[in-house]
């Protein structure tokens, strides 16, 4: 929607213009509405604008206001309610913009004015008068922030290009971010970059007397708001929340897009997104990435699911994107500039993915990613919890209802819904798997990475913590940063190709709904995800609420990969890449087991090569 960026010379010296130019060009693709400047001696705010919503329009930033400046990219949900607190007149609030909103927050609570905001937001504000920098993230963290420090300047902007061209300092590689991304247990403030850093959602960056401080101004936890005492009030709120999350983020007036998979999340985005634009008489735009017409191979696609969401909401306009000729070693160079991290394996779909949803001059793109995350949970461990917390009759009444829905017996389902889940299994079926012979590697646990490193990290690569209580798991994965890190790459991703990212499905409301859900909801009457199959029960196709398959992102992946292969080994032969290879990637690992990738039919296993790297 926007980008900010800043410039702060801590000698009090003036900005040199060559910093100030470096950036703008860096991040000059997000000027697609027009950019605007601020400067004044020893320190400079800039802004990037595209245009989504209607309370961006006459918007001019950086907005200066008394003493105060301010460069913000910002969607500000609770709009009606803080401008009752800030006492604007209701008639004025149509033509009252967000960034001025903030401002007007920031003059009453100074930096408590986090507190009373909701929304997707990233903002600067500088206090002419006391010297100081005050910058912020959204809670969850959607919107991005990379700042630079040194003892003579401070630089942050939205993305990373930007800082690292108007820094001068040598950009050093920081080997810990490998850490992070192959174990997500690495720090997630760090980038790849050693010199710069992203600030997490949910927190505050402070410049005062050349000296920066960090604070977190909120956590997610249950809060206790929600008390029901009958299932279908459970799926109502989440039902009705899915709507509020979706509405917010919708502005009918432009063409709005999806991309669609067939799922159950993405399908729900989608139903409740034709429905509210089909009363506006607008279409939605369906984005969806498929195997050729007549593809010989064994791989399978969603195309008929899709098309059964299309029969379901008539104002669909479907576009298939095949892609057959680009693979994950297409673009490599411009996979890393547009990830600003390492790329995931599908990059290449979500970039023909954007390709096609631009040429329909799209302007928001929402997405289904994220609901197997929490919304649409599996609830893989729930009878272990259940046992755990001594709520044994739950659990009882769930294996059976598992052992009539699976057809397995009782025994069968204890093993596979609890045992599995204990750590002394996990101990003894690891033990029995490291004595077997020609055993299959689990790639969950085993990697490309050369073993000596990783044994430099080995006090933070521990085994998955999600056999805990699986909303503590999502809390710690929230308020860490983890997740406003992945989703912040996408939005940026996104306004490379001029348009908006709307991820719902992780709406901060529903996440502190998540935490107080009763965990045997997510498995009710022995199906996965019942959560959100029951609340979207009348509002999605019966056949979408009801499969239990699922099905590859971009299938065929496989074979894009092996038909590579020859591009592959001369990167691996190359002398250029011998340093990648030195020290952090096991060379004869990565070419002994790529003969393991083989085509699927359906979802690939995540312990096998393929699954997770």
């Amino acid at each position: 929607m926007s980008a900010i960026f800043g410039i702060v010379n801590k000698k009090g010296n003036v900005v040199e213009e060559s910093s100030v130019n470096a950036i703008r060009q860096a991040i000059a693709h997000r000027a697609t509405d027009g950019s605007g400047l601020w400067q004044k001696q020893n320190i400079v705010f800039g802004h990037c604008n595209l245009f989504v919503y209607p309370q961006q329009k006459d918007e001019q930033l950086p907005l200066e206001s008394e003493n105060l400046v301010i460069t913000a990219d910002a969607r500000i949900d609770n709009r009606s309610e803080l401008s009752e607190r800030l006492g604007v007149n209701k008639h004025l609030l149509a033509n009252t913009s967000d960034s001025q909103l903030i401002l007007l927050s920031y003059k009453k609570w100074e930096k408590l004015c986090v507190n009373y905001l909701e929304g997707e937001f990233a903002f600067a504000i500088w206090d002419k008068q006391n010297h100081d920098l005050f910058i912020a993230t959204d809670h969850i963290g959607f919107r991005p922030v990379f700042y630079y420090d040194s003892p003579e300047i401070f630089i942050f902007c939205s993305e990373m290009k930007g800082v690292v061209a108007a820094k001068t300092t040598p950009d050093y590689f920081n080997e810990e971010s490998l850490i992070e991304y192959h174990f997500k247990q690495g720090t997630p403030c760090q980038t790849y970059n050693k010199e710069v850093f992203t600030l997490c959602g949910g927190s505050t960056l402070t410049l005062q007397n050349n000296i920066l401080s960090i604070a977190k101004y909120w956590e997610l936890q249950a809060q206790g708001k929600y008390h029901f005492s009958k299932d279908e009030e459970w799926e109502e709120c989440l039902r009705d929340l899915l709507y509020k999350a979706i509405e917010k983020r919708l502005n009918p007036d432009v063409p709005v897009g999806i991309t669609l998979s067939g799922g159950l999340d993405s399908t729900s985005i989608a139903c409740i997104l034709s429905e509210l634009l089909q009363k506006k008489n607008k279409p939605l735009y369906a984005f969806s990435s498929v195997l050729p017409i007549g593809h010989k191979g064994i791989e399978e696609d969603e195309r008929k699911y899709i098309e059964i969401v299309g029969r379901h909401c008539p104002n669909i306009i479907q576009s298939y994107v095949e892609a057959p000729n680009i693979s994950p070693f297409t673009d490599l160079e411009k996979a890393f500039e547009m990830e600003e991290s390492f790329p995931n394996i599908f990059f290449y779909m979500d970039k023909a993915l954007l390709e096609a949803a631009k040429e329909k001059n799209i302007r928001i793109l929402f997405t289904g990613f994220g609901g197997d995350y929490w919304v649409s949970w599996k609830g893989y461990s729930v009878i272990y919890l259940l046992i755990k917390q001594g709520k044994l009759n739950e659990a009882w009444n769930l294996i059976q209802q598992f052992s009539k829905t699976e057809q397995r017996s009782v025994l069968r389902v204890l093993k596979s819904k609890y045992l599995s889940q204990t750590n002394w299994y996990k101990f003894l079926r690891s033990m029995l798997l490291k004595n077997k012979k020609n055993k299959e590697i689990d790639w969950q646990v085993y990697t490309t990475l050369q073993d000596n490193f990783v044994k430099k990290y080995k006090n933070r690569v521990c085994p998955d913590i999600r056999g805990a209580e699986y909303a503590h798991y999502m809390q710690d994965y929230t308020n860490s940063g983890r997740l406003g890190m992945i989703i912040s790459r996408i939005y940026n991703r996104n306004n490379m190709f001029d348009m908006d990212s709307s991820v719902p499905l992780l709406d901060k409301t529903i996440f502190e709904f998540l935490s107080e859900v009763p965990l045997r909801l997510f498995v009710k009457g022995g199906c996965p995800r019942s959560l959100i199959r029951n609340a979207m029960e009348g509002i999605i196709p019966t056949k979408i609420n009801e499969r239990k398959d699922k099905l590859p992102y971009s299938p065929g992946y496989h074979n894009r990969i092996i038909r590579e292969k020859e591009l592959f080994n001369n990167l691996t032969d190359s002398p250029e890449y011998n340093f990648v290879f030195d020290k952090y990637i096991d060379r004869k690992r990565v070419v002994d087991h790529f003969d393991d990738i083989v085509p699927e039919k359906g979802f690939t296993p995540s312990g096998k090569i393929t699954g997770i790297r």
